[in-house]
């Protein structure tokens, strides 16, 4: 069976790579979209497949809108993510629980969202919460951002 191919060559052949020998606190990790690449930096260590991540902040410092130059900035009131590797994958968990959920009627494009990810609304008010993972494509030991213009 063929491999399906998606976004551009360049973050195909960096996603799961591991640029440093260790992960560290204070080591950056790049989260991998379609074209586009997210910068974060690790604030917790458990062991080398368990680890706590949080956003980098990032200011374009470029000349032009399309020269993808960027000023990372830690900021500590970002959300956190914690991933877990399984094999030679990383993970991350969501977590809905009925709380968030609570007025979803009213926010059509969150119940679209919800539903569209894979979460069973009726399920979550009856049991209370619903978690699910999700394949990280990530790489460990550089922090890079990169937005796709062309998009």
């Amino acid at each position: 069976m063929a491999t399906k191919w998606y976004g551009n060559l360049t973050n195909r052949l960096e996603e799961g790579k591991q640029f440093c020998e260790e992960i560290k606190v204070g080591t950056g990790m790049t989260e991998y979209s379609w074209s586009d690449r997210e910068a974060y930096e690790v604030i917790e260590v458990r062991d080398q497949k368990h680890v706590t991540v949080r956003r980098l902040d990032h200011k374009h410092i470029g000349d032009g809108q399309m020269d993808n130059r960027w000023e990372l900035v830690s900021n500590e009131d970002n959300p956190t993510r914690t991933m877990e590797k399984r094999g030679n994958v990383w993970y991350y968990t969501t977590t809905l629980t009925a709380e968030d959920i609570k007025n979803i009627d009213n926010d059509m494009q969150f119940k679209l969202r919800v539903v569209l990810a894979g979460y069973d609304i009726d399920k979550i008010r009856a049991k209370g919460k619903q978690t699910k993972r999700w394949k990280a494509n990530v790489s460990f030991g550089i922090a890079d951002y990169y937005f796709d213009y062309e998009f």
